[in-house]
């Protein structure tokens, strides 16, 4: 079951490296190719290690941590195409979402490598209230 979830994550994002490789693709396409995935298994695992929710992180095998950190590094390459100039929206607030998105993902990433649940749980929370800002504010809602 892990294998087949973490062949379909990285299946999602060269999907999404390929598409975009491809021509440009739209914030949306992204969104929905690459930050969507990796965002939904950087949930799962955070859940899964949070010592509060969860169990034991140390029981959590090192092919989660190794998920996370995989979904980690694609939300940071993500984030940082966002603040390109022919992709940012006007205004700093695109420009604070998405470095914030950025910085996250590097203590997502931290916390992945050093097996640390507690971070990982909390970085992941904190992605959400990022993107659930970001969204608030920037995404057209149109029920997709």
């Amino acid at each position: 079951m892990r294998a087949t979830l973490v062949l379909l994550v990285l299946a999602g994002v060269l999907a999404g490296e390929t598409a975009l490789a491809a021509g440009p693709a739209t914030i949306k396409d992204e969104m929905k190719q690459v930050v969507e995935p990796a965002s939904n298994t950087l949930f799962g695992v955070g859940g899964d290690v949070d010592p509060a929710n969860g169990p034991d992180a140390a029981k959590v095998p090192d092919s989660r941590w190794g998920e996370a950190a995989a979904a980690a590094k694609a939300l940071k390459g993500v984030a940082t195409g966002l603040t390109a100039k022919d992709r940012a929206k006007p205004g700093a607030e695109w420009a604070g979402f998405a470095k914030q998105m950025a910085d996250l993902s590097d203590k997502a990433l931290a916390a992945a490598t050093k097996k640390d649940g507690a971070a990982l749980a909390q970085a992941a929370n904190d992605l959400s209230d990022n993107c659930s800002a970001c969204h608030a504010k920037f995404k057209p809602q149109t029920g997709d």
